[in-house]
C-alpha cells in the first residue's frame, strides 16, 4: 500500500521526533500550511510547501 503526501510527511516528521512547530521553525513554513496536509482536501498546498519539507527530510 502506497502512502498518501500526508502519512508519508507526518511518518516522516515522526520518525525524526519534531511537533509541528518545531518543524515550522525549521522549514519556514506556518502551522496552518503544515496543518493543511493532515486535510482530506489539500489540492490548494503550492509545490513550494512540498517542496519545502522534503528537501529538510532529503526525499522526493
Amino acid at each position: 500500500m502506497e502512502l498518501s503526501i500526508q502519512e508519508r510527511l507526518k511518518d516522516l516528521r515522526v520518525e525524526r521526533g519534531l511537533t509541528l512547530e518545531q518543524l515550522e521553525e525549521q522549514v519556514n513554513l506556518s502551522k496552518s500550511a503544515l496543518g493543511s496536509y493532515k486535510a482530506k482536501d489539500f489540492k490548494d498546498i503550492s509545490h513550494y510547501a512540498i517542496i519545502k519539507p522534503a528537501k529538510f527530510y532529503g526525499v522526493d
